[in-house]
């Protein structure tokens, strides 16, 4: 365990956030709480109305419908996690071992996250498209979307979709400042100030200002994060009760030496044959050490603007109009990790050894977009108010740009740096700076070297650079209906979008079709239509339990593709179709709400490697990456939250996922019913909250909780495996080392926390402990990275006004 330690040469560099009280999972809760004095009365259904109190549980999403809907009252699944449950599990970073929701995992600062089974490399936030890049002090709740239905967006991955909500203003006074400390040289700092701004005839103006700055190590030497965290928001409200909202965020990760996954260790049985080869698992001390070093880097940016306007238009139609533009970049420079190791290998100088990049490389990821979002509600009765009807129609565009130059560094470009090659007058044996020789237990045996020099303009080689835009322009139409006095709720809708890629590769010639070349800098314009339908039921069949069930389609564009994925006619997107089953419920005079749900869905057009006769007819075959792989994926999710006492609340979420590839391509026929790497086949969590509400304990709360993720495949399904092609094109396997079967073990991690707050008139002063992973587990997350030994965190919070939420 690191000491807990505060260096007082660093300090705290901005204030900030604080008096987190609560969690929340939620896909059925109890009904919001009730509305503050100072709420806006009439709400266009385009806003979710706040609660002052949210505790565990929030009432209603926007994610899953695009308007405000009780979250019960939906087909499909919708997980919220409020800003209370990442103050109260002392959670800096959304990224950092966020896997509390069942069938949720690897969410990534760069935009991915696997959910029910399938990765995806992008999120949103406030309904639009992102690349990630985001802390957690101006985050109010992240809303996770289950399955297709997040193709209401456009392109989306078949598991789901993650919504990061952004911090409103709030129209009473409230300033808050929150320092946190603690275990792996933690500092954090976080200011946030919120109310009325103006108020005239014209209507009143509310703001909010988030500035934090955060900064923490890691158990590897030199590793570092800081992050710098600034948001604003005003909002307009108009005498008519619409509402302008303008926001601006900036965001930048300084990630110095990062960290590195532990490598692959095979053991080669002291043989010169390969065909007994077998890989064995992950060199699991190496990652306590660092492969890059002081002279490496891996840092990420984001500066974003976005308005909304939106309006009741009357008794039956609301209207909403959005803008957004954000600018992200992404740096790096000699942010690779260590290579493979071989265990018993007869060639001695090869044996327990890890080789790094033999180039270090500098890489520059320039992204630019935004997009335009138009929706229309009309929400009316018919049938002398028998029947209730909700109608949307939906238009956006959304465009991104991509301009990514890398370049090489080494001894060809720059002379004085001998990084691959031993030392002239060396001793025998000895091996190139790159080459780590490691012990047994497969740590260093000596003292590490590393690349000599930071980037230096003017000692490179460009190796790559391409420009990719892809536009999209989108139109939905939903339709929701109301029965039998509301016991029944119908769902069926459509979203079409017509989607535009423009590629350039600057470096090298790439063939399309038979015939077709594109020499370096010619565009490749490629053009795809979807139109994917969904449709689902919500029936109250007793009291509050329900039933539903729900179908959907999305499709898949992966807009970082590399332009040769573009450039033939075959090209076609992923696309999905899934089923959502299952009950929602409200019992114990709604004290105890639950969701459990069935899922279902088939992932075609996967990119796999085929065997391909060239010429037909020849009887020589070569292997091709085409769109022509499926994907299966079905499990289940069990989601709840109880209100046991005033004092006492219990949330828990558990989800199993079985994802195998049913067609991987006729180039590794053997990879057909095996798992897919990356997706763990079972993870959840459980917390609990007491607070009491009066007596000598009031203002003192307590949190406890336990997540699980069970051992998880790392490998592709036909890593390991060699074959070789007969006649016909046959494939028979000639040897594997089982690297496929690999998996990172399951680990199991309670964390907990206190809190006390003391009022003063207007002021409130909160002091709270936190401690993550209590029984010190040693274990590897799903990305083969070191996770977080034991830590400790002091937070000390200073609050002045009503209430920030």
């Amino acid at each position: 365990m690191k000491p807990l330690f505060f260096p007082p040469q660093h300090g705290i560099t901005a204030l900030a956030l604080a008096l987190g009280v609560g969690t929340a999972t939620a896909q059925t809760t109890p009904p919001p709480a009730k509305r503050a004095p100072d709420e806006v009365v009439t709400l266009s259904e385009f806003n979710v109305r706040a609660e002052t109190d949210r505790g565990y549980v929030a009432s209603e999403t926007m994610t899953g419908s695009r308007v405000r809907t009780p979250i019960i009252d939906l087909p499909y699944t919708v997980n919220v996690l409020t800003s209370e449950f990442f103050e109260d599990f002392a959670i800096f970073e959304l990224a950092d071992n966020l896997v509390h929701i069942g069938s949720f995992t690897s969410l990534d600062i760069g935009g991915g996250f696997t959910l029910r089974g399938f990765s995806a490399t992008s999120q949103l936030r406030d309904g639009f498209y992102r690349l990630g890049r985001y802390g957690s002090s101006n985050v109010d709740r992240t809303e996770i979307i289950k399955g297709s239905n997040a193709a209401i967006y456009g392109r989306t991955s078949p598991g789901g979709m993650i919504n990061m909500i952004s911090k409103m203003p709030k129209e009473r006074e409230y300033y808050r400042l929150m320092l946190n400390y603690g275990d792996y040289h933690t500092r954090r700092g976080v200011f946030e100030a919120t109310g009325p701004l103006l108020e005239t005839s014209l209507g009143k103006t509310a703001y909010i200002v988030t500035l934090s700055q955060y900064e923490r190590g890691f158990e590897q030497p030199y590793a570092r994060n800081r992050n710098r965290e600034y948001y604003a928001a005003v909002r307009h409200t108009f005498p008519d009760n619409s509402q302008l909202t303008l926001q601006g965020e900036f965001f930048h990760q300084t990630r110095h030496a990062p960290n590195a996954a532990a490598p692959l260790v095979t053991d080669l049985k002291n043989t010169a044959s390969n065909l007994d080869d077998e890989a064995i698992g992950y060199a699991k001390n190496l990652a306590d050490y660092n492969p890059g070093g002081p002279n490496s880097e891996l840092n990420r940016g984001n500066t974003s603007f976005t308005a909304t306007y939106d309006k009741r238009l009357g008794d039956v139609w609301s209207a909403r109009a959005s803008a957004s533009y954000f600018r992200a970049r992404r740096w790096d420079f000699n942010a690779g990790g260590w290579g493979s190791v071989t265990i018993n290998n007869p060639t001695a100088s090869a044996n327990l050894a890890t080789t790094r990049g033999a180039n270090p490389t500098k890489g520059l990821i320039m992204e630019d977009g935004g997009g335009l979002q138009a929706d229309v509600l009309a929400h009316y009765w018919t049938g002398n108010h028998a029947l209730e009807h909700r109608t949307l129609v939906t238009i956006d565009f959304n465009d991104y740009y991509r301009w990514d130059p890398t370049w090489n560094i080494g001894a060809t470009t720059a002379a004085n740096i001998a990084w691959t090659t031993v030392p002239a007058g060396s001793p025998a044996g000895t091996l190139a700076p790159n080459v780590l020789r490691l012990t047994p237990d497969f740590r260093p045996t000596g003292p590490i070297g590393y690349f000599p020099s930071f980037f230096q303009w003017g000692q490179e080689t460009l190796n790559r650079l391409t420009r990719r835009r892809t536009t999209v322009l989108g139109g939905l139409l939903r339709h929701q209906s109301a029965f039998l006095q509301g016991r029944v709720l119908t769902f069926v809708g459509a979203r079409f979008d017509a989607v535009r890629f423009q590629e350039r590769d600057f470096r090298g010639t790439i063939n399309g079709d038979p015939g077709v070349v594109y020499r370096p800098g010619e565009m490749i314009r490629k053009r795809i239509n979807q139109l994917k339908p969904n449709a689902g039921v919500n029936y109250r069949f007793w009291g509050n339990l329900r039933a539903f069930v729900n179908y959907s389609e999305s499709y898949f564009v992966n807009q970082t593709d590399n332009p040769d994925v573009f450039a033939v006619s075959s090209y076609k997107p992923e696309v999905a179709s899934g089923y959502d089953y299952g009950f929602k419920g409200e019992l114990l005079n709604n004290r105890l709400t639950f969701t459990v749900s069935g899922f279902y869905a088939v992932r075609e057009n996967v990119s796999v490697s085929q065997l391909i006769e060239t010429p037909p007819g020849s009887g020589t075959f070569i292997t091709m990456n085409v769109r022509d792989g499926n994907q299966l994926v079905r499990g289940y999710e069990l989601d709840l939250n109880w209100r046991a006492t005033d004092e006492v609340t219990v949330m828990g979420s558990w989800g199993h996922v079985y994802s195998i590839y049913t067609d991987f391509g006729s180039a590794n026929p053997l990879a057909v019913g095996r798992r897919v790497n990356g997706v763990s086949p079972e993870n959840g969590s459980v917390s609990l909250r007491y607070g009491p509400r009066s007596g000598l304990l009031k203002g003192f709360s307590a949190n406890v909780g336990a997540t699980y993720v069970a051992a998880t495949p790392t490998e592709s399904p036909n890593a390991g495996d060699t074959y070789v092609t007969g006649p016909g094109g046959v494939r028979t396997l000639q040897r594997t080392t089982h690297q496929w079967r690999l998996r990172v073990p399951s680990f199991a991690l309670w964390n907990a926390g206190v809190r006390y707050t003391a009022y003063s008139g207007r002021l409130a002063q909160t002091f709270a402990l936190n401690v993550n992973n209590i029984a010190d587990k040693d274990y590897l997350k799903v990305n083969r990275q070191l996770g977080e030994r034991r830590a400790f965190y002091l937070t000390y919070t200073l609050g002045y006004g009503g209430s920030g939420r």
